[in-house]
């Protein structure tokens, strides 16, 4: 009889003093039992350390690593790759929860679809905001194809959701790890992209995680919502460029994700001013001003047609 695959389960932390152990909690009540939880420390200041010792002290599956100096966030990922032994990798942020049945549901799943590069799920938003990312944040429930799944997340955004929401196997990090040049929260997105080009996705229609929901101002996440706009368009270049890293696309899916992608920098442009702006904050090998500006022109045109014709 074969044994149980093995789950590393992944906190990188820095600083979580007053949520670590609940995320530790949460990983040790699962109801799936063979993994091992690595907890990589980016040199935190509280007392996020002795909190984690505590725990490894009485549990031998809780492994502590102190990094040396503070590598970045993204660093503090792939450090917790380093030291992962077993066959799947489920990554937990440290102020995240995982539902009791997490563990056991995903590699029942990928078990079951050798296929599948990458398994998510419903999750629960929580502290401050109640809401629930279910069917309606997904293209589709159960299995998906890598390639459709692939196009989905430019146009839907990052619907697979955060490192705390997915799994995936270890033997396919050959793709590589996560990607340092991302700085405003895409380094989880452009490993779900390299993970669809070789392989498929499954959505699985259970709540299985919990993020925490910290409050933002709106000038706050307008601010987000253009550096993520911006990131992507460079991510887009870049996938396209390297068909051999991140699956093949056809000219025409290009176009139309590139289209859909400048019709949001539009959008959060609101005016002229603000776009062109914008534009030449952007560095991703050409300039998309020859295409935006006359987008722009057409908008504005409508606008005046309308309130000339509510004047008459």
């Amino acid at each position: 009889m074969m044994a149980e695959p093995r789950v590393s389960v992944c906190i990188p932390c820095y600083n979580r003093q007053d949520y670590i152990s609940e995320a530790i909690e949460s990983v040790l009540a699962q109801t799936y039992p063979d993994f091992e939880l690595i907890i990589t420390d980016n040199c935190s200041t509280d007392r996020t350390v002795e909190i984690v010792k505590q725990y490894a002290a009485k549990d031998s599956r809780v492994r502590l690593y102190i990094n040396d100096k503070n590598l970045g966030a993204i660093s503090n990922f792939n450090r917790g790759l380093f030291y992962c032994r077993g066959e799947y990798v489920k990554f937990l942020c440290s102020d995240d929860l995982l539902c009791p049945r997490c563990l056991e549901v995903f590699v029942d799943v990928m078990t079951k679809n050798p296929d599948v590069s990458l398994v998510t799920s419903f999750t629960k938003a929580f502290a401050g905001d109640e809401s629930v990312r279910d069917e309606k944040f997904f293209p589709s429930i159960g299995l998906i194809n890598g390639n459709e799944a692939q196009k989905s997340l430019f146009f839907q955004g990052n619907w697979p959701g955060s490192p705390s929401s997915t799994m995936f196997r270890r033997k396919d990090l050959y793709i590589g790890l996560f990607n340092l040049m991302w700085k405003y929260w895409l380094g989880d997105f452009d490993m779900w992209i390299r993970l669809l080009g070789i392989g498929d996705a499954y959505v699985v229609p259970e709540i299985l995680s919990k993020l925490r929901i910290h409050n933002k101002s709106e000038s706050a996440m307008h601010s987000i919502d253009f550096r993520l706009t911006k990131e992507r368009l460079q991510l887009a270049n870049v996938a396209f460029e390297f068909p051999h890293i991140y699956g093949n696309l056809t000219k025409r899916e290009k176009i139309n994700i590139r289209y859909h992608l400048l019709k949001r920098l539009v959008r959060e442009g609101y005016d002229q001013k603000g776009v062109s702006q914008k534009i030449n904050m952007l560095k991703i090998g050409f300039s998309y001003s020859k295409i935006i500006f006359p987008l722009l022109l057409l908008k504005n045109l409508h606008r005046l047609f309308r309130r000339d014709k509510r004047s008459n």
